[in-house]
């Protein structure tokens, strides 16, 4: 069992975006609040006890965010950490669709026709690394969803597709199952959070944090 601190759960809290009203070590009302938020958020339940289930998800969290940014993943958001988030912020901020090499802004619209693009750049980013690796056409079946789409076509009520942090694409000339492969290689090395091969099809979904 890993036991975590007060403070560093602090730390960890607010490297996730949680106001504990500072890293002071002591359960102040704002501290009860982050956890009672984190907890929420992460269907953990309604609750200010920072229990082992919690302290593991926030470890895996965080663990899953070091992979990304290159740095130690050992779950604890120290110097190092927040020093590489920033650098990694600082490098997307900078990455816009004029840098994006094999992929139109348009193709990433809702299909539905509504014209949302709220892509996050970071997972267009990865579909650019898919393309590259794989060297063919590669087809966006579905990217930005409204809400009115997202239901008709059966997806879930958080689907990362509402929020810009999906994408579910297919390779030409090559099966889904060999596009997965790769992409759970992604997954490992912690720069997609999940992908799955999408049924009677060679189509696969990936997103992102």
């Amino acid at each position: 069992m890993l036991v975590m601190t007060m403070k560093r759960l602090q730390m960890n809290l607010v490297f996730l975006g949680y106001d504990t009203g500072g890293i002071d070590g002591k359960k102040g009302v704002k501290t009860k609040k982050a956890i009672r938020d984190y907890r929420i958020s992460r269907g953990l339940g309604d609750s200010e006890i920072a229990d082992q289930k919690m302290i593991d998800c926030i470890r895996a969290e965080i663990i899953e965010i070091q992979k990304k940014i290159g740095a130690n993943p050992d779950g604890v958001a120290g110097n190092e950490t927040i020093a590489k988030k920033e650098e990694y912020d600082k490098k997307v901020k900078n990455y816009g669709w004029d840098n994006v090499k094999h992929f139109k802004k348009s193709e990433f619209n809702c299909k539905c026709g509504c014209g949302l693009n709220n892509m996050n750049l970071n997972v267009v980013q990865i579909a650019d690394q898919i393309r590259d690796y794989f060297g063919k056409p590669c087809i966006v079946n579905s990217g930005s969803r409204c809400s009115k789409h997202n239901k008709s076509v059966g997806g879930v009520s958080n689907s990362r597709h509402l929020s810009g942090k999906a994408i579910d694409i297919y390779i030409q000339g090559i099966s889904g199952n060999t596009l997965l492969s790769y992409t759970k290689q992604l997954v490992n090395q912690g720069k997609l959070r999940y992908t799955y091969l999408i049924s009677n099809s060679n189509a696969v979904h990936i997103d992102i944090l």
